[in-house]
């Protein structure tokens, strides 16, 4: 049947989506820009808040201070601080302008001083003309120069109102905007409680725990930066002004506290403020050395703080990247000038936050935050795709110094090799990047490792279908090496239609067939009858890694144990070989009794489930002390343990908890309201584990029903734990 056609391509919603993007980002940026003068003072306030909530919590919880006493005491604080140093800062000022005059006559020797030693040029003309220029407003009035003509002067009295006018209209913008910050800070502040709860209720949709989360991790990181940074600021401000002073720059107070102000403004800010004394530096002193050590004092504290203090001190508090930060500074410095320039960073990390614990955003956190992007799997196979070997081993050897090789090979190699196996294993275009992937592996693993491929093994390892398959096999036979044994690795090729015939197996005793995708069950079936058509009793497993093949069986592959992980594969394999008297092929021992513990579709499961059945009860299971998928289940080995420890069953009901277990987290986590095992005891006496049922309902369990389920262990003790189990 054909299948139907689509009314409507997807280009075109495409399209439609990233035109309203687009727009919408237009629309917020122009509201942004129109609304400054109400946002402004709002985003300062709010970045203040950050700041001052826990000075306003210490002040209720320590000092026992009404909510409303505390808030206006914090701001009250924090407006001093602000009126402080604008006090100081205007004095130092109006100092500077009362001697700059002074300097005008060592600049002009400096220049021409450089004017004779490097020539007459345009730039410098230019310069000293300027410092004359200003000098002679600054001098005021002279002798006109002969044939100049004659300078004509408009007086117009200004009165007491308009001299007064004109001072309040300097002042009163930034005043107000003051004002204004207050008045928002007071009464975010005041109602902060509130103010959270509707935030939560606007933005969590109904997903209050991850709202919750974002509101604290955004406080705790904003909060942080800003006042780290004023700390820092404050540190570096003092050094710069006291060292400024020491050299003898005018006005090194002034500097101190600009600085500390600028240094908000990411990456430029302390050099802009660091410019003004470095010149006048030059202009005070008649030599260089001012001008020098004003230079070096700024470069070695500035550097010591951008790459080693801040690093040390912020470490990933921020959340944010340096390119994100940068790009964010020009876009909010656009919108809002110099004021945006000291936001920029602040409100960054509120957006990273928000795309990290808010899923609708979370586009936010990867274009601004500073956590990779991709997990080391990912990568890793990027690199591998691209055939960037060196930048592929510089991964594999940053992460082998923190874990070891086993933990890059089953948490790195093998999740990138299973996503190779999803993209690239079929279709004649995925060849070349396959290839190319292929080739990168090897060189990773020849730096990693140092084992020696025999020509010939007893283990042979081949690669189900494809060139990934080997790379997994080849794994594979890392970790066999690691457990003291040897094994060969053939390529997919080998066991094809053409080739198979000629595939020597003198002295092979187990062949592995490793298959990382999907479709196995035609080839699987088809490499052991052909293999057991030449070599009658060679022994046959399959790996089989994909979530898709879980409902293959041994005996529909015809093989003799198929594994799920490699993990399992090794310990497997190296249990087979141990058991088989160094390799021979004179039986079919199992890896351990009960191996697998019953889980799939093979002899051991099916008699497992017919144990529950003849209980009428819907779970029964074989739990094993040696399993350690059992062991990490703490809670349920802990009752496997006091079955095997005391040799008796043991029977819980939910109704009346048993003395020697009390309340156990598994039965209670899993709603299990009858629980009853008893001990396996091979023939030698040794306890393996238990047999266990569960039941989901209350029911009675007596004498006569212990004594059944004791029989079902024996037999099952009987005729598992010495016949060859199918591992699955």
């Amino acid at each position: 049947m054909s299948q139907p056609q689509l009314p409507f391509s997807s280009e075109p919603t495409r399209a439609i989506s990233a035109f309203t993007g687009v727009a919408t980002f237009a629309l917020l940026a122009a509201l942004l820009y129109l609304g400054a003068g109400i946002l402004v003072p709002l985003v300062l306030a709010i970045l203040l808040a950050f700041a001052l909530a826990p000075l306003v919590t210490w002040f209720g919880k320590r000092l026992h201070v009404p909510d409303p006493v505390a808030v206006v005491f914090a701001v009250m604080l924090a407006l001093t601080a602000l009126g402080g140093f604008a006090f100081l800062a205007g004095t130092q000022v109006i100092k500077l302008a009362e001697e700059l005059p002074g300097y005008r006559q060592t600049i002009s020797s400096k220049v021409s001083g450089l004017q004779e030693q490097f020539g007459s040029n345009s730039i410098l003309d230019r310069i000293n003309s300027t410092i004359a220029g200003v000098g002679d407003q600054l001098d005021g009035a002279e002798a006109p120069r002969p044939g100049a003509p004659l300078p004509v002067t408009i007086s117009n009295e200004i009165g007491p109102v308009g001299i007064l006018s004109s001072v309040l209209g300097s002042i009163i913008g930034p005043v107000a905007t003051v004002a204004i910050v207050a008045v928002f800070l007071v009464f975010l502040l005041m109602g902060r409680a509130d103010l959270q709860e509707r935030f939560i209720r606007l933005v969590s949709a109904g997903r209050y725990s991850k709202a919750n989360l974002a509101i604290a991790d955004a406080s705790y990181r904003v909060g942080r930066y800003l006042l780290i940074q004023l700390a820092v600021n404050t540190v570096y401000g003092i050094i710069f002004g006291l060292g400024l002073w020491l050299i003898g720059v005018p006005s090194a107070i002034l500097w101190g506290l600009l600085i500390i102000l600028f240094r908000y403004i990411p990456f430029v800010g302390a050099m802009i403020i660091a410019t003004i004394p470095l010149l006048l530096a030059f202009a005070v002193d008649p030599g260089w050395n001012m001008f020098l050590m004003s230079l070096g004092l700024f470069l070695v504290l500035d550097l010591t703080t951008a790459n080693v203090i801040e690093p040390r001190l912020y470490g990933s508090s921020t959340g944010v990247s340096a390119i994100a930060i940068l790009l964010s500074a020009m876009f909010w410095a656009t919108l809002w000038g110099p004021v945006g320039l000291i936001l920029a960073t602040p409100m960054t990390v509120c957006l990273v936050v928000i795309g990290r614990h808010l899923p609708q955003f979370r586009f936010l956190e990867t274009l601004l935050g500073s956590e990779p992007v991709l997990s080391p799997p990912e990568r890793l196979y990027q690199r591998m795709l691209r055939g960037n070997t060196e930048d592929a081993i510089e991964t594999t050897e940053d992460y082998i110094e923190t874990h070891d090789t086993r933990a890059y090979l089953d948490n790195v190699m093998m999740p990138a090799l299973r996503m190779a196996s999803n993209e690239l294993a079929h279709g004649a275009e995925a060849l070349p990047q396959r290839r190319m992937l292929v080739a990168s592996f090897e060189a990773v693993v020849d730096e990693i490792s140092n084992v020696d491929w025999p020509e010939h093994s007893p283990i042979l390892l081949v690669g189900g279908r494809t060139e990934i398959d080997e790379c997994v096999a080849t794994i594979l036979g890392l970790h066999l090496a690691e457990e003291g044994l040897s094994s060969r690795v053939l390529p997919p090729v080998a066991v094809r239609q053409e080739a198979i015939g000629r595939l020597d197996l003198e002295g092979v005793k187990l062949i592995v067939l490793v298959f990382a995708g999907a479709d196995i069950r035609t080839h699987a079936r088809y490499v052991s009858r052909r293999i057991g058509r030449m070599a009658p009793g060679l022994r046959v497993v399959v790996v089989a890694l994909h979530e898709l093949s879980l409902g293959e069986t041994v005996e529909g592959l015809h093989v003799e144990a198929i594994y799920r992980s490699v993990e399992e594969a090794v310990d497997g394999v190296a249990a087979r070989w141990r058991n088989s008297e160094g390799g021979t092929a004179s039986g079919h021992a199992p890896s351990q009794p009960f191996a697998g513990a019953g889980r799939g579709d093979d002899a051991l499961g099916r008699a497992i489930q017919a144990v529950a059945d003849s209980f009428d009860i819907p779970v029964a299971a074989i739990n094993l002390l040696q399993d350690e998928r059992h062991m990490e289940e703490e809670e349920a080995f802990r009752l496997t343990s006091l079955v095997a420890e005391t040799g008796q069953p043991l029977v819980i009901h939910s109704e009346t908890p048993h003395p020697l277990v009390g309340e156990n987290g598994y039965l209670l986590t899993n709603g299990i309201d009858l629980y009853a095992a008893v001990p396996l005891v091979l023939a030698d006496g040794s306890c393996v584990g238990a047999l266990a049922l569960m039941d989901y309902e209350p029911r009675s369990f007596g004498p006569e029903d212990i004594a059944r389920l004791e029989a079902s262990a024996s037999e099952l003790v009987e005729t598992f734990s010495k016949a060859t189990t199918h591992s699955s």
